[in-house]
C-alpha cells in the first residue's frame, strides 16, 4: 500500500512476537525458540526498511519489487501469528470455564503438543522465506530506525504576480486586506495564516495581497521569504534581510544577524510574508518571532501553510482558503481554455466544458492545468472523450496536480500514510463517520497505541491530524462541538488511490474488474441493487483480502436472494461490512444467523446493521478477536449470543434501534474493555437474562447509553452509573405503555441511577413516580434535558441555574401544573445558556411559576432563547420573557400565553430603556396553529416584528384578515393565513409545515 507500510507491518509483527515470547507458560515444544529466531530475522530486516522505502520513493524498481515480496511474507507471518494468538486466547478462555467433552478433548495435552509442533514448523518456514528474500537482494541498504525528513521539491516562490491572472479570489483579497490593515491588536506585530491544501492558490493570493496598492501604501517595509520545510532560523533571518535590503548577507554570526534584523525593522510598520511554512515546532518559531517584535504597531506577518496545526501553533488568526464556487471556476476555465478568453457560442461545447470544470472540484491548479490541455481544441467529440475517458489519468499524470498534493502526503509519518491510503476504499463524496473510520483502522492494526494508551484516543488523534492537514474536509460536528464526520475532496481521493496502489481496490458494480491477488483491502460501491444480485466474479480472486466493505446508500426493503457464497473464500478478513445490504441466505428460516461467521477468527470489525436477524448464533462467541460488532437498526433481533462473555476483546457493541431485544445475556459485565453499548434492555426473564448489575463494572463506557425497561428493576444503584465518567448521553426509559400502570418503585430506582457529573445529555421517559430525582439539578455540565411521558410526575426539579443547559424538552406530562413554585430570585442567572425550549402535550400546565408575577421589571427572562415550541398546552397562560427569540411555534394552546407575555413586555418597556422595549424584534419565524380563542395579534407585537420572514397562521377561525397589519413588515416573505377545517385537502400538508414532529429522543 502506502510508503512505510512494510516498516509498520514489520514493527507490528516484532511487537506481536515479543508478546508471544513473554507468555512462557503458554508455549511448548520448541515454539518459543522458533519465535525468537523469527523475531531476530524480522528485526534485522526492519532496520533497513526505511532506507529501502526511501529508495522505492525514488523509483528504484528493483528495491520496489524486493519490498513487495517482503510485504507478502510479512502479511503471511501476521496471519500465522494471529492464528496462534487466537488459539492461545481460546484455550485460556475455554479452560477457565466448565468445558464440554469435545472442548476438553480439543485442548488435551496430546492435542496441544501436536498443535505446537505444527506451529513451530510454520514459524520456521516463514523465517526461512524471510531469510531467503533478505539474502536475495543485490543492493546495499543502511540501517535506520527514524524516518528521514522529506525534502520538498524546490519551487522557490517570489512576490510578484499579475493581478489579472488571479481569478475568483477578489472576495478573499478584500477580507484578508481588511485583516492586514487592522491595527487594533494587542501586540505590535500580529500573525495571519492562509491555510488550505495544495493547489488552492495560497501563494497566488499572498502575491496578490503583497502587490495591492492599499498594502503598498500602508506598510513602510514589505518582505517576502519562501520558507518550505527547512525551518532554519539563521537561514530565514538571512532571507528576510536580503528581501528588506536587496543585499545578500553572508559571513555573519547569528548574534550579528539578529542585531541587524531588529535594527532594520525597528519602528517600521512592516509586512512579512512567510510562504509555504511546514514547521510545527513552537520553540523554533518563537526563536524567530522574538526577533520580529520590534516593528511599529500594525505590523503583520502573513503565513501560508497546508497544515492548520502550523497556523494554530504560531498562534495566528487562521483564514481558511476554500475551493472556488461554480461560477468562479468557470470564469477561470474560460480564461485559460478558450481563445481570446471568451466563452464560445456553441452551447453544447459550453455544457461539456462545465461538466469538466465540475470534476475539477473548484481547485484552481486543476482547472488551469485542464484548461491549458484543452486550449485550441474546440471539437465537442474530443472534449466529451476527454471528460469520460482521459481526465482521471491526466489528473494523475499531468503537470503539478498530484505531485503538489503528494508533497503533503510525503510529510506524513508512515503510520498516518497507511491510515490515509486506506481511505481510498470510500467512494468519492462519501460522508466518512469518524468513529467508524477509527474502528476500521483499529481492526487493521494501524493504531500505534502503547499499553497505557486507549486505541480509540490514538485513532482520534490520527483523524484530527489528517483533518488539520487538509486530507479531510467539510467536518460535521455534534451538539458538543466534536467532529463526527467529514468528506474527502475528489483530488485527495485520487491521491489516496495513487499511493494505495493495488493493495486497496474500490470497485463499482457493473464495471468491476479482476482484483489482484496481492490486494489486501477491497470495497464495492453497489449502486443499483437487484434482488438476484451477486458479487462480481473478479472479487473471488481476492483471497488474501483483509477488508471487505460494501457501500449501498439507498433505502429499499427487499432481501437479496444470492451473493453470499463468496464469504467462505475470505479466511483472512479483519473487517467485514455488509453496508446495510440484507443477504437472505445468511439466515435460517427462523431468522437465526447461520454459523458461517464463527470461523472468521481474524475478524476485528463486523457490521450487520439493518439486517433482518432475529437471533445471533451462540457460535458467534468464538470470535475472540472481534473488537467492533455493529447491529444497529437490526429491529427484529431478539437475543445476543448466550456466551458473549467469551468475546473478551469486544470494545464496541453498537446495538442502537434493536427494539426487539428482550434482554441482555449473563456475563456481559465481564467484557471489561467495552466502550460502546448503545442499548441495555432489562428483562422480565431473570433466569435467562441479567439485570442492570451487568453494567456495574463497565466503567469505560463512552458516548451514549440507553437503558430500557427499567420497570423490571428495583435497585438502580446496581448499575453504578456514577462510576461511568466517560458517558456523554444517557436515556432512562421505564418502557411503560400508556395503559394506566400505577405500581412500581420508580422513584427509588431513579434515585439510584445517579450518573457521573460529566454527563451532558439526559432523557427520562415513562417514569410513573410523583417526583423526579433530587440529583438532576446537580449535573452542572448538562447541555440537554428531555422529560417525557411521566404521567404521574407533579414536580420538575429546579433547572434554571444549570450553567450550560442549551435544550429543554418537557412532553406528555399529564399532571404538571407549574414548572416551579416561585420565580427565581436571581434573574441574571435564569437559564443563562438555554437556546431551545419545547413544551408538548402538557394539558394541565398553567404557567412557569405557581406564584403570580406582577412586577414585570423583576420578571426573569431567557437571555439566549432562540427557539420556543409550545404544542397542546391549552391551560398555559404565562411564561418568562424571551427577548432574543428567533422562532416561535404555538399550536393548540391558549392565546393568553402570547397576550400575557406582551402585556408584561409593555410594562418592562414603560419602566426601563433596556432592549426589552424591542421585544420579538429578532423573531424570524412565527407559526400559529389551531388557537381557537385567538382573535388578533397584539398591535405592539406586530410593530416589533421587523425581522419576520416566515409567518403562518392556520385554523384560527377568529383571527381577521391581517393584510393591512402585515404591510409594514418589510422582510416578510409569502405569509400564509388561512382558516381551514380538518377535512380540507390543504389541512394535512399545511399542518405539517407548522407543527414540528415530537422528536424521537431514544
Amino acid at each position: 500500500m502506502a510508503e512505510g507500510i512494510a516498516f509498520d507491518i514489520a514493527g507490528k509483527i516484532f511487537v506481536g512476537l515479543g508478546s508471544l515470547a513473554l507468555g512462557e507458560g503458554k508455549l511448548a515444544w520448541g515454539v518459543k525458540d522458533e519465535i525468537q529466531k523469527l523475531k531476530n530475522t524480522v528485526n534485522t530486516i526492519k532496520n533497513v526498511l526505511l532506507d529501502a522505502e526511501e529508495q522505492h520513493s525514488k523509483m528504484n524498481h528493483v528495491v520496489t519489487d524486493w519490498i513487495q515480496r517482503l510485504k507478502d511474507a510479512f502479511y503471511e507471518a501476521d496471519d500465522l501469528l494471529d492464528d496462534f494468538s487466537a488459539y492461545l486466547q481460546r484455550r485460556e478462555v475455554m479452560t477457565g470455564n466448565k468445558m464440554a467433552k469435545e472442548v476438553r478433548l480439543f485442548f488435551s495435552k496430546s492435542n496441544q503438543i501436536t498443535y505446537s509442533l505444527k506451529m513451530a514448523r510454520k514459524i520456521k518456514a516463514i523465517k526461512e522465506k524471510l531469510d531467503a528474500i533478505n539474502n536475495d537482494r543485490n543492493f546495499d541498504l543502511r540501517e535506520s530506525l527514524e524516518e528521514k525528513r522529506v525534502m520538498n521539491i524546490e519551487r522557490e516562490t517570489h512576490s510578484f504576480i499579475r493581478a489579472e491572472k488571479v481569478i475568483g479570489r477578489n472576495d478573499d483579497r478584500k477580507k484578508v486586506i481588511q485583516l492586514l490593515l487592522d491595527s487594533n491588536t494587542d501586540e505590535n506585530v500580529s500573525i495571519i495564516s492562509i491555510f488550505g491544501f495544495g493547489g488552492l492558490g495560497k501563494t497566488a493570493l499572498a502575491q496578490l495581497l503583497y502587490n495591492d496598492e492599499h498594502i503598498i501604501n500602508y506598510f513602510q517595509l514589505r518582505m517576502w521569504v519562501y520558507v518550505s520545510n527547512t525551518f532554519n532560523v539563521k537561514i530565514i533571518v538571512e532571507k528576510i534581510l536580503k528581501s528588506a535590503t536587496g543585499k545578500k548577507i553572508e559571513g555573519l554570526e547569528m548574534d550579528q544577524l539578529q542585531e541587524y534584523l531588529r535594527k532594520e525593522i525597528n519602528g517600521k510598520k512592516y509586512l512579512l510574508v512567510l510562504d509555504d511554512m511546514w514547521n510545527e515546532n513552537p520553540n523554533t518559531w518563537n526563536e524567530l518571532k522574538n526577533l520580529l517584535m520590534d516593528g511599529e504597531r500594525g505590523s503583520k506577518i502573513l503565513v501560508t501553510t497546508r497544515n492548520e496545526q502550523v497556523a494554530n501553533k504560531i498562534k495566528s488568526y487562521v483564514y481558511p482558503l476554500k475551493v472556488l464556487d461554480e461560477n468562479k471556476s468557470w470564469s477561470l476555465f474560460t480564461k485559460v481554455a478558450f481563445e481570446h478568453e471568451i466563452e464560445p457560442k456553441d452551447s453544447e461545447l459550453v455544457e461539456i466544458g462545465k461538466k469538466i470544470v465540475a470534476k475539477c472540484g473548484g481547485v484552481p491548479l486543476v482547472i488551469t492545468t485542464i484548461g491549458h490541455l484543452l486550449y485550441g481544441s474546440n471539437k465537442k467529440d474530443d472534449w466529451l472523450h476527454f471528460k469520460d475517458n482521459e481526465m482521471s489519468n491526466v489528473i494523475e499524470e499531468e503537470g503539478d496536480i498530484l505531485p503538489s498534493l503528494k508533497l503533503s502526503y510525503d510529510h506524513l509519518p508512515s503510520h498516518l500514510k497507511q491510515c490515509f491510503a486506506y481511505c481510498a476504499l470510500f467512494p468519492k463524496g462519501y460522508k466518512i463517520k469518524k468513529q467508524k473510520l477509527i474502528y476500521l483502522w483499529m481492526a487493521q492494526g494501524f493504531l500505534q497505541a502503547s499499553n497505557k494508551d486507549c486505541p480509540e484516543d490514538v485513532g482520534n488523534k490520527y483523524f484530527m491530524i489528517l483533518l488539520l492537514r487538509s486530507f479531510f474536509q467539510d467536518p460535521q460536528y455534534d451538539e458538543w462541538g466534536n467532529v463526527i464526520a467529514c468528506k474527502m475532496h475528489d483530488l485527495m481521493h485520487d491521491l489516496a488511490q495513487l499511493v494505495a496502489r493495488i493493495e486497496c481496490t474500490l470497485l463499482t458494480l457493473g464495471t468491476a474488474k479482476d482484483v489482484d491477488l496481492r490486494c489486501r483491502h477491497v470495497s464495492l460501491d453497489c449502486g443499483d441493487v437487484k434482488r438476484s444480485w451477486k458479487f462480481p466474479v473478479g472479487l473471488y480472486n481476492a483471497k488474501n483480502t483483509r477488508t471487505l466493505l460494501l457501500f449501498y446508500r439507498s433505502n429499499w426493503g427487499f432481501d437479496l436472494v444470492g451473493g453470499c457464497e463468496i464469504f467462505s473464500s475470505y479466511k483472512y478478513l479483519r473487517t467485514l461490512d455488509f453496508g446495510q445490504l440484507k443477504f437472505k441466505k445468511l439466515l435460517h428460516s427462523n431468522g437465526k444467523l447461520k454459523s458461517l461467521f464463527s470461523e472468521f477468527w481474524h475478524l476485528r470489525y463486523l457490521n450487520f446493521s439493518y439486517m433482518h436477524i432475529e437471533k445471533l448464533s451462540n457460535s458467534m462467541s468464538r470470535l475472540w478477536n472481534l473488537e467492533t460488532l455493529d447491529l444497529s437498526h437490526c429491529d427484529k433481533l431478539k437475543e445476543l449470543p448466550r456466551d458473549i462473555r467469551k468475546m473478551v476483546n469486544l470494545r464496541h457493541l453498537i446495538n442502537k434501534k434493536c427494539d426487539s431485544l428482550i434482554g441482555m445475556p449473563r456475563g456481559l459485565g465481564c467484557l471489561s474493555n467495552i466502550q460502546t453499548l448503545s442499548l441495555f434492555v432489562v428483562s422480565q426473564r431473570k433466569k435467562k437474562h441479567n439485570g442492570i448489575e451487568e453494567l456495574n463494572g463497565l466503567n469505560n463506557l463512552r458516548g451514549k447509553l440507553n437503558i430500557k425497561n427499567l420497570k423490571y428493576e428495583e435497585n438502580g444503584k446496581l448499575a453504578n452509573l456514577e462510576g461511568k465518567r466517560f458517558l456523554q448521553s444517557l436515556v432512562l426509559d421505564w418502557g411503560r405503555s400508556n395503559n394506566g400502570e400505577v405500581q412500581g418503585s420508580d422513584e427509588l430506582v431513579l434515585e439510584g441511577l445517579k450518573p457521573h457529573p460529566n454527563l451532558k445529555k439526559i432523557i427520562i421517559s415513562s417514569f410513573i413516580g410523583v417526583k423526579l430525582c433530587s440529583w438532576l439539578s446537580s449535573l452542572t455540565k448538562l447541555t440537554s434535558i428531555s422529560i417525557k411521558e411521566c404521567n404521574r410526575c407533579q414536580r420538575i426539579p429546579v433547572l434554571d441555574q444549570l450553567p450550560h443547559l442549551k435544550s429543554l424538552s418537557l412532553a406528555y406530562l399529564d399532571v404538571v401544573e407549574y414548572i416551579s413554585d416561585e420565580a427565581s430570585n436571581n434573574c441574571s442567572t435564569f437559564f443563562p445558556s438555554l437556546k431551545e425550549l419545547a413544551l408538548y402535550n402538557c394539558p394541565k400546565l398553567k404557567g412557569w411559576w405557581r406564584t403570580d408575577v406582577d412586577n414585570a421589571a423583576e420578571l426573569p427572562s431567557y437571555p439566549c432563547l432562540s427557539k420556543l415550541d409550545i404544542q397542546t398546552c391549552p391551560n398555559l397562560t404565562f411564561m418568562p420573557l424571551y427577548p432574543s427569540l428567533e422562532e416561535l411555534r404555538l399550536s393548540e394552546t391558549s392565546s393568553k400565553t402570547l397576550e400575557r407575555t406582551m402585556m408584561l413586555m409593555n410594562r418592562v418597556g414603560a419602566s426601563t430603556s433596556s432592549s426589552f422595549s424591542a421585544h420579538l424584534s429578532n423573531l424570524k419565524s412565527l407559526h400559529i396553529f389551531k388557537i381557537l380563542d385567538l382573535e388578533s395579534l397584539p398591535v405592539e407585537m406586530m410593530q416589533n416584528l421587523t425581522s419576520l420572514v416566515d409567518l403562518k397562521i392556520l385554523s384560527c377561525p377568529r383571527v381577521p384578515k391581517l393584510e393591512e397589519a402585515i404591510k409594514s413588515l418589510r422582510s416578510l416573505q409569502k405569509p400564509i393565513i388561512k382558516s381551514i377545517e380538518e377535512n380540507d385537502p390543504e389541512w394535512i400538508s399545511l399542518r405539517s409545515m407548522v407543527i414540528r414532529k415530537i422528536p424521537d429522543y431514544s
